[in-house]
């Protein structure tokens, strides 16, 4: 049984990793949330089936932030700074719950510098953010034992420096609908 909850988990966090990385080469913001929304769900049933549940419950908390923050990204509208605090409480009190020693904090961090980034209407600052925390995601599932999802990691770390170059000082024109 063991063996088959790993082996499923690593199927799963690689198409986790399939929506991930795509979702930075999306032109708008609400795309890429969408995306990532996706990604976590995937990424919250792995971390489960590895039976890491501080890193699942952020990736909870990261699905429900990424599909309300996408709603308001295609409706063109601003994300209120009530949605960022509440989120961030959110993600603090979650963190807290299932914290069990330092290695639950890397999620806990990780997921909180994704929840700015992800306010902030400059897609450009998801995508730097997305890139370093890939370097620390890294560590974090070879401690874990998500060992597909760390070569998923480097494809992370590859995919931001692209989207980087690719969008770099493009950002702004394409958050505007048209």
């Amino acid at each position: 049984m063991i063996f088959t909850n790993n082996f499923l988990a690593q199927i799963i966090g690689a198409f986790a990793i399939l929506f991930w990385v795509v979702s930075v080469h999306g032109k708008k913001q609400y795309k890429i949330l969408f995306l990532q929304a996706l990604a976590n769900l995937l990424y919250t049933f792995q971390y489960i089936l590895l039976g890491v549940f501080p890193a699942a419950s952020m990736n909870i908390c990261s699905c429900f932030r990424s599909y309300i923050f996408y709603r308001k990204r295609k409706e063109d509208k601003d994300i209120s700074n009530v949605w960022l605090l509440f989120f961030i409480f959110l993600i603090i009190l979650v963190g807290g719950i299932t914290y069990n020693g330092y290695l639950s904090l890397i999620p806990i961090i990780i997921t909180l510098f994704y929840t700015v980034s992800s306010w902030m209407k400059e897609s450009t600052w998801i995508r730097i953010v997305f890139l370093v925390a890939a370097f620390v995601w890294i560590y974090y599932n070879y401690k874990v034992g998500a060992y597909i999802t760390i070569v998923g990691n480097i494809f992370e770390v590859v995919s931001g420096i692209l989207a980087l170059i690719k969008f770099y000082g493009k950002d702004e024109k394409n958050n505007v609908k048209k």
